[in-house]
């Protein structure tokens, strides 16, 4: 997908995509997990070093 069509999509600024891309650390963490969701993508969290 490319970064004005996933912006587009989801209502956010083609910048905090490329930002996004680039890792930058001080993103928002909500229009992180909006972009997710549109990608059909999920984050999960869990315990460092646990298996499950």
């Amino acid at each position: 997908m490319i970064q004005v069509h996933a912006a587009g999509l989801g209502g956010i600024g083609n910048p905090f995509i490329v930002d996004l891309e680039k890792g930058k650390d001080t993103i928002q963490m909500q229009k992180a997990m909006d972009v997710l969701a549109l990608l059909g993508l999920e984050l999960v969290i869990r315990k460092k070093g646990g298996t499950q």
